[in-house]
């Protein structure tokens, strides 16, 4: 991991106890995770399940007194998890959809008919470009390996 700062982290719990997730959750600790970096355990931390739970709302690091990037560690660990295969079951699914699609889901007239309901203008139904950028930008995944 590239997060030096991880190092410092005292274990003081702030990251926890102001943590949304952990506040619906008992069983979810973001210094769980930089704990098991710092034994050099990176790989289990890769492996936990509700690593997926955070939401990236950077609570834990705004609380952390140390200024740890926790938030930052714990998508690392999401990246190196996803690459590992260690990915919660369908999150591979909705990427292909995306990178097919342009979107997470297809346009269709249900969509559209709702979205004229709400006074919106319709979804453009051709996303090729949408998944040109989504290939472009090297988010499509790895073809060649």
């Amino acid at each position: 991991m590239g997060m030096k700062s991880k190092m410092v982290c005292y274990q003081c719990a702030k990251c926890t106890s102001g943590c949304p997730v952990a506040a619906l959750d008992a069983d979810y600790n973001p210094r769980r995770y930089i704990r098991l970096i710092q034994l050099g355990r990176e790989e289990e931390a890769a492996q936990e399940p509700k690593l997926w739970y955070c939401l990236e709302c950077l609570t834990c690091q705004e609380r952390c007194p140390e200024e740890v990037k926790t938030a930052e560690v714990i998508l690392e660990l999401k990246n190196r998890a996803f690459r590992r295969g260690f990915a919660p079951e369908g999150l591979e699914q909705v990427i292909q959809v995306l990178v097919d699609e342009g979107r997470i889901y297809p346009v269709d007239e249900f969509h559209n008919e709702y979205r004229q309901e709400l006074g919106l203008p319709p979804l453009d139904e051709e996303v090729g470009r949408l998944a040109g950028i989504i290939r472009a930008a090297g988010l499509a995944g790895s073809e060649e390996g």
